[in-house]
């Protein structure tokens, strides 16, 4: 599985990090702001009541009945106002409503201190002023939690906007890629539009610049690969032709000296009558192996009788030679293949069959053409031993193969596996030709 994280992924976790960041920075400043501001007020508060209270005192008010006032009035806001007899130092303010922001808001802005004012009115009772900053925290709550709020609104419209963005500035990256896949598996013809960046521009220029080579030198490979297949084709007739006229009109004539001397009869000399019969023995082998020389090299009846006949015959020579091993040859349709469609689909079998017989070591093989309107399907299996086909790199009988279909516009499959025999399928176009 492909762990890495693509590169849109990857911007999207910078910025939704960086993003983050910056929010518990603000949060972190708002919140610090608050927890200032709510001890600025607590001590304005206090300094301002206990003024207040203390000119009234000065202005001639009784002190005690002053002080029972207030401390039946008890909390007043942003302040607890008790009256404080002898040495008690219980505050007497009345409970005040359940605070609205949040637990950790206020344990975050409440002041480290709370400021505190006492105001003596008589020789055993004071009036205390404690700070009480209940309600401003949740002033600040209700304020800090509408500015948090519109943070979070525009850290995902941000985020938003970016992976909008984002997409639509890796639409060229993905076409690339997509292109890049194509050429892989030889599509050479795939070219890339303009794109509106410069950068994306350059990179789709050079794309097609070099797709347009790769073109032109796939085509040159294929013109040199079938010029090279047709110089061996003509060397090999040739051979052939060769063998035939020259080798084997000598060994006939070889043949036909030592069978002129036995005809001597009685008049030979001792032991040139076995010295002839060996010569012609020698003779004769040298014939046969030379005619499976010429068979192999051109194959007998392909120019003139076609595809099927040549390889029905072919097949049957290695099961005169191997009757230990089951041939099955089946052909379906009508032979009409052109000879340079027929000499390559005969050297895929010719080269399938060697590689059984030697390699696998099969007990039997089947070969099946499949001839069709338009295209022409041949399939070649064998019980051997089989190969594994992702760690064995293809030999020369197998890239051979490959060059020889992919040269004839076809598809060519190898399936195999250890001790599960070998499966070679190849589709081939009958109007191809090789390029």
């Amino acid at each position: 599985m492909n762990t890495r994280l693509r590169l849109r992924q990857r911007l999207m976790i910078s910025v939704t990090a960086m993003l983050a960041v910056i929010l518990l920075a603000a949060t972190a400043i708002v919140v610090a702001n608050a927890h200032g501001a709510i001890a600025d007020e607590m001590h304005s508060s206090v300094t301002l009541a206990s003024d207040i209270i203390e000119a009234s005192l000065t202005a001639g008010e009784d002190g005690v009945s002053a002080a029972h006032r207030l401390d039946e009035i008890g909390h007043l806001r942003h302040l607890c106002v008790s009256l404080i007899q002898g040495h008690s130092e219980e505050p007497s303010c009345p409970s005040k409503p359940v605070p609205t922001a949040p637990a950790w808001f206020t344990a975050i802005t409440r002041p480290d201190t709370l400021p505190e004012r006492r105001i003596r009115v008589a020789p055993d009772l004071q009036i205390r002023i404690l700070a009480d900053p209940e309600d401003e925290i949740d002033e600040t709550w209700h304020d800090t939690r509408g500015l948090i709020g519109l943070l979070l609104v525009f850290y995902a419209a941000i985020l938003a906007i970016v992976y909008l963005l984002m997409g639509r500035a890796m639409v060229p990256v993905r076409r690339i890629d997509a292109a890049l896949q194509r050429i892989e598996h030889g599509d050479y013809a795939i070219r890339l539009p303009r794109f509106s960046l410069p950068e994306f521009d350059g990179i789709a220029a050079h794309f097609n610049h070099m797709a347009e080579t790769l073109a032109t030198t796939r085509d040159e490979n294929h013109r040199l690969r079938d010029h090279s297949l047709q110089i061996q084709e003509d060397e090999r007739r040739n051979l052939a032709r060769e063998l035939h006229d020259e080798l084997g009109q000598s060994l006939t004539a070889i043949r036909a000296d030592a069978a002129g001397i036995l005809a001597r009869g009685d008049t030979l000399p001792a032991g040139v009558p076995e010295s002839a019969r060996a010569i012609a023995d020698v003779a004769a082998r040298i014939y046969d192996q030379a005619h499976l020389m010429m068979r192999r090299l051109r194959p007998p009846g392909l120019d003139e009788l076609g595809l099927a006949a040549a390889l029905e015959e072919h097949v049957a020579g290695w099961q005169r030679s191997r009757p230990d091993i089951v041939f099955v040859f089946d052909c379906d349709g009508d032979d009409d293949i052109a000879p340079a469609v027929a000499i390559h689909v005969f050297r895929l079998i010719q080269e399938a069959l060697t590689n059984a017989l030697r390699h696998a070591h099969a007990q039997r093989i089947r070969v099946e053409l499949a001839i069709g309107d338009d295209r022409l399907d041949v399939c070649v299996v064998d019980d051997g031993h089989g190969f594994d086909t992702l760690q064995r790199a293809p030999g020369l009988g197998l890239s051979g193969m490959h060059e020889r279909i992919e040269l004839l516009g076809g598809r060519l499959r190898i399936s195999s596996g250890a001790r599960k025999g070998t499966r070679i399928d190849a589709s081939i176009p009958l109007t191809a030709e090789a390029s």
